[in-house]
């Protein structure tokens, strides 16, 4: 049994794969040095279209080229049909068309029916009364519901909100894969079909299809079936007794996982999807896969994903799909702004970690999860992935296409690994990673970040505030890292939209001032802020809130009245007060009033 499992997000992970804390916190300011940047005229993120109603507005795509400007795009099929002599290319790129069409007239009821969608919704779902559950969940007929949609059937012990959500957020998720993973879908087939006789160049999207005998509609076959808990205790009472013998520490661990034995995911409501959509990814490739096998495994089957040298890459485009986003009526996947990249940034280009071998990734899937830095082979897997995906171009691209294809082939040997090729191809430069890591002013101002994010690193990269401007303002932040960017207070404040959710600022090294404070305001669980080295003096401190725990304050101009604030603050557990105006006086006192509190955990030579 093959057991996909989703370490926590960057800030709930190990003490060597996270932002900076106590025991990771850097005060060496230099950082790497790399003579070129990604040419700015590249885009670094793939564009995909959902069903939308057929009353919505849609606002007009902008261009598409291959000089893109600042507001351009690029659909899946763009950078892996280039130069390629493949036929069937051209197959994909009708696909997305028939997509561009019903991004511009979503009331079109040709495509309408084409995609399955209802008249008046962007989706489909029904529900009834939950009856026969598969047996590892000891269910009690009507102690669940059912939910379904065209492609997913989903059990469901959350709430009535809470199950709606996932079913709409499960059945766009659906229709982006099979738009960047095409070439492996299985209903890349009957899609063959229908735009076999069809003259683009003279011949709309609708005319094609009302030019048919009969109306076009892509068939589904067996709905995806999905396990929704109502919260994470569930989850993980459910997991411990329909999983025996799974690792309970993986198990507490993850947020999400996709069983390949049983077919089904399990998740619980969460405001963050990442986890939902790296498993649907897994579930997806293994099971509407052009080779997928339509009949259950049986009990003991091994399969070449579990076998494979390559698991690297299963776990690398998980961990690329979780980037998935939305913003005006489309879909976004990849780009600089990728959760996974952020964690990646933050190890290559502050913390000084070494960009993984081809090497130091391969393993099978046993391997790999006995690993004690998991969480670092996480993050280096999905960055090669998001590099080879996005920037190392449409040759690499299409190769790493087909070497996943061939993982989800069926049957494969149980000794599957990579071929020749598929390592020559697979292997990078590290000084290219780093530039590709690097974000600058000419990539932002071509690349904005699309949809709102929840993690942002650009610590130790080549930008400036007008750079930054080029960026539109960012909401739901939880961990927020600026460090060593020549930006004042006027850009973060323009940056940042809001702190209800923030858990970790960084702003060392910046030109921040006492000004800030109006940012620490609202930030009621922020637990972790750097501002060393910056301007500020006692009077930001009256704005941290009490939530704080964590201070990193060395190099600022805090005195010795800074001292009972910092006294007052009923979580503080880890300060660091080196290289500041206190005295020794001042901070004995603070030592007797919290002896508790780790005091200048920082070992900085004079």
């Amino acid at each position: 049994m093959i057991i996909w499992l989703i370490p926590e997000l960057p800030i709930q992970a190990s003490a060597d794969d996270t932002p900076p804390t106590t025991a990771t916190k850097h005060v060496d300011t230099e950082t790497v040095a790399e003579p070129k940047t990604p040419d700015p005229s590249s885009l670094d993120r793939v564009t995909a279209f959902i069903p939308l109603p057929s009353a919505a507005d849609p606002p007009p795509l902008e261009s598409q080229s291959e000089s893109p400007g600042a507001h351009a795009f690029q659909t899946a099929e763009m950078s892996a049909r280039a130069d390629s002599p493949n036929p069937a290319d051209e197959i994909w790129s009708a696909y997305i068309d028939l997509w561009k069409s019903h991004h511009a007239t979503p009331s079109q009821r040709e495509l309408r029916t084409l995609f399955g969608l209802p008249a008046d919704a962007d989706v489909l779902i029904t529900d009834r009364r939950g009856r026969v559950a598969p047996s590892e969940l000891q269910w009690r007929p009507g102690s669940f519901r059912v939910w379904q949609t065209d492609h997913f059937e989903i059990l469901s012990q959350a709430d009535d909100v809470a199950s709606r959500t996932v079913a709409e957020a499960l059945e766009r998720e659906y229709w982006v894969w099979t738009q960047i993973f095409f070439p492996i879908w299985s209903g890349r087939s009957q899609v063959a079909s229908i735009v076999s006789d069809w003259d683009r160049q003279s011949t709309t999207a609708v005319d094609h299809l009302k030019s048919r005998s009969s109306p076009a509609r892509l068939a589904h076959g067996q709905r995806h079936r999905v396990v929704l808990l109502a919260d994470q205790e569930s989850y993980r009472a459910t997991i411990a007794s329909a999983f025996r013998n799974t690792d309970t520490s993986a198990v507490a661990a993850s947020t999400g996982f996709y069983s390949d034995t049983l077919r089904l995911s399990f998740f619980f409501p969460q405001r963050d999807l990442a986890s939902l959509h790296h498993e649907i990814c897994h579930q997806l490739f293994t099971e509407a896969s052009a080779n997928a096998s339509r009949r259950r495994p049986t009990r003991g089957q091994t399969f070449a994903t579990a076998t494979t040298e390559d698991f690297w890459l299963i776990e690398g485009m998980a961990g690329y799909f979780e980037s998935l986003r939305y913003e005006r009526s489309l879909a976004y996947v990849g780009g600089w702004e990728s959760p996974r990249l952020q964690l990646a940034r933050y190890q290559a280009l502050i913390g000084g970690v070494p960009i993984a071998s081809l090497d130091d990734l391969r393993g099978t899937r046993d391997q790999v999860q006995s690993k004690p830095d998991l969480a670092r082979w996480y993050s280096q897997s999905a960055l090669r992935t998001h590099y080879l995906m996005d920037a190392a171009g449409p040759p690499q691209r299409r190769r790493l296409l087909k070497q996943l294809a061939d993982l989800y082939s069926h049957p494969k040997p149980a000794d599957t690994t990579g071929t020749a090729d598929d390592v020559a191809a697979n292997e990078t430069n590290p000084a290219a990673i780093l530039r590709y890591l690097r974000v600058d002013d000419a990539h932002l101002n071509h690349n904005p970040a699309k949809g709102d994010l929840t993690t942002l690193c650009l610590a130790g990269c080549n930008l400036t505030g007008n750079g930054l401007a080029k960026q539109k303002r960012i909401h739901g932040l939880t961990w927020c890292d600026l460090s060593r960017l020549p930006l004042t207070d006027a850009d973060v404040l323009r940056l940042v939209a809001d702190t209800e959710q923030l858990d970790q600022l960084s702003l060392e090294a910046t030109q921040v001032t006492n000004q800030i404070a109006t940012l620490l305001q609202g930030a009621n669980q922020l637990r972790e802020l750097d501002l060393s080295y910056t301007a500020i003096d006692d009077s930001v401190l009256k704005s941290i809130p009490q939530s704080a725990s964590t201070l990193w304050m060395t190099g600022t101009n805090l005195t010795d009245q800074a001292i009972d604030t910092l006294i007052a603050l009923p979580r503080l557990k880890t300060i660091d007060l080196q290289r500041t105006k206190i005295t020794e006086r001042g901070l004995q006192r603070f030592r007797q009033a919290k002896p508790d509190c780790q005091l200048n955990p920082l070992n900085i030579p004079e």
